[in-house]
């Protein structure tokens, strides 16, 4: 097994940064950051679980905030692989904050080889989700 990263883009969110880590503290928001292949939804405030169509269930917990700057979540014991998602905020002015998803997944060269292109797609989907949220409040 080896760790390997994937980034999303970056986003611009046309809020503040507070509200944007209130939204992502939270994690019954992270379904609306999910592509359409994930079912069975169920989340607190803490964590959430779900199913990918055909694939696994995965249970995330909330395992650190740092006050405007980042939301890490981990994948708990459960779940097939081993993984770790950042949400990263940079403040750019006072209504504004540049967003992107950081994930580090801990894979077999195998798994490797058949879940990097999704894994890199889901952060992508997790930006764009995430700055269309914000579009839809303006």
């Amino acid at each position: 097994m080896g760790k390997v990263d994937f980034q999303s883009h970056k986003v611009q969110l046309q809020v503040p940064v507070v509200q944007a880590f209130d939204f992502l503290s939270d994690m019954n928001n992270f379904q609306k950051l999910m592509p359409e292949q994930v079912i069975n939804w169920k989340s607190t405030e803490e964590s959430c679980s779900f199913d990918i169509k055909g694939m696994a269930h995965i249970s995330l917990e909330r395992e650190e905030l740092i006050p405007h700057r980042l939301i890490r979540i981990k994948s708990v014991a459960e779940t097939p692989i081993n993984l770790e998602i950042r949400g990263i905020l940079e403040n750019q002015s006072e209504s504004q904050t540049l967003a992107f998803v950081e994930l580090t997944a801990d894979l077999n060269p195998m798994l490797k080889l058949m879940a990097s292109g999704p894994l890199q797609n889901l952060v992508n989907i997790m930006a764009d989700r995430l700055e269309s949220a914000f579009k839809s409040q303006i």
